[in-house]
């Protein structure tokens, strides 16, 4: 990027992307549609945050503009950095004080007219107040999504009746668990993305034990609920035959992914791809009948990309001893939430794979195509250290 599209502070850093100039752009486009009431379509969503919980800011996002405002991550996919930051700008986010855990019995209007918005399939009219007119500043985070304008809501109205599917409103009515509930909706066709804001406002569980949970804690919880119900498949599943390599790269995150013959297994690597040898390289692994603790080194980023591995081999009805290469490189220097791992290795497992009849020959590609060397790596790795006659 060049120098003159830097601000004075991102210059002093020696940055590469700078988000301040595009946001100050679109925020003096905007400025006229930023008013203290917003009539018009949006997409169904809402926000909660985590901080003061269970005493937390949540509320809607409503939409500015006309134009249509891709809400989904998946639709994200291919946009640069100023197109996901316009995507977002587009969105005014709602704020208001509640305590978590009392949804099941709270008669808070915006919160029911929020989750009968965001249980609808399709964008829908609303009328939103705010009690002063919206400030816009982006908001950055490392596993959702980035953030424009915000102000307490006071008011929200739905102009038309959502399109809610059938078997949506039943669960919802029903006194089951969470979890039975997120099981059968994915395998209904409901995406984690619409699964996310469900559980995030509230609306699964039984009844009285339901609550907010927080955006970031959300979208985590139902990628490693997903996965596990995968898993279970995918251990009775045969095992794949060959060494097979897949690869992606988007907004500077390089992944590279080896299955391997063998019983369901998975590691991941994340780097910085300076190309050093001494690289801050960190690894998580779990063993075939899955990890108990929180993958802390990684976060979200983890059971982002292990979620996209799941549906891969579900798909083929196959498991493997699975690994994932994640290089992140010096131009990443903008947060855009973990929908960007997640999304990323989806989008290398739709490709071709390369395959191999040995860890060797398949090691060998691998290693032209990292930055970091290979012996990092195997230093590290629970998986490729492991010696199998299937692997020669």
């Amino acid at each position: 990027m060049a120098s003159d599209s830097l601000c004075p502070n991102c210059k002093r850093q020696g940055r590469v992307y700078c988000p301040h100039k595009p946001s100050l752009a679109i925020a003096a486009e905007l400025r006229q549609s930023i008013k203290q009431d917003i009539f018009g379509p949006t997409p169904p969503n809402v926000f909660v945050g985590h901080n003061f919980y269970p005493n937390l800011y949540w509320g809607p996002l409503v939409a500015l503009s006309h134009e249509g405002v891709a809400d989904s991550p998946a639709d994200w996919y291919g946009m640069n950095f100023d197109q996901i930051i316009r995507q977002r700008s587009l969105l005014v986010r709602g704020k208001k004080r509640m305590d978590a855990k009392s949804v099941s019995y709270t008669t808070e209007r915006i919160l029911s007219n929020t989750q009968d918005a965001i249980m609808s399939i399709k964008p829908i009219d609303v009328e939103a107040h705010f009690s002063k007119k919206p400030e816009f500043r982006i908001e950055l985070d490392s596993v959702h999504a980035p953030m424009g304008a915000s102000a307490p809501i006071e008011k929200l109205s739905l102009a038309e009746n959502p399109k809610i599917p059938k078997r949506v409103d039943e669960l919802i009515n029903e006194r089951i668990l969470a979890s039975d509930a997120i099981s059968e909706l994915s395998r209904a066709g409901l995406d984690n993305y619409y699964l996310t804001k469900l559980i995030s406002a509230g609306l699964l569980g039984r009844k009285d034990s339901r609550k907010l949970v927080p955006t970031k804690w959300s979208i985590t919880a139902i990628d490693d609920m997903l996965a596990k119900t995968l898993m279970e498949k995918i251990r009775l599943a045969p095992e794949v035959s060959e060494f097979l390599v897949f690869e992606n790269q988007y907004l500077y995150n390089h992944f590279v992914i080896l299955l391997a013959p063998g019983a369901w297994e998975y590691e991941q690597f994340e780097a910085w791809a300076t190309g050093g040898l001494n690289a801050n390289i960190s690894e998580e692994y779990e063993p075939y009948f899955g990890r108990g603790d929180y993958a802390e080194s990684q976060g979200g980023g983890y059971y982002a990309a292990r979620i996209g591995v799941c549906e891969y081999l579900a798909s083929k009805n196959r498991q493997a001893r699975a690994v994932v290469f994640r290089e992140i490189q010096p131009e990443y220097e903008m947060p855009v939430g973990v929908w960007e791992v997640r999304e990323n290795v989806r989008h290398a497992m739709k490709k071709p794979p390369r395959k191999f009849g040995s860890l060797h020959e398949a090691m060998g590609v691998i290693a032209g195509r990292l930055r970091i060397p290979k012996s990092s790596y195997l230093k590290l790795s629970r998986i490729l250290r492991q010696k199998r006659l299937v692997d020669f």
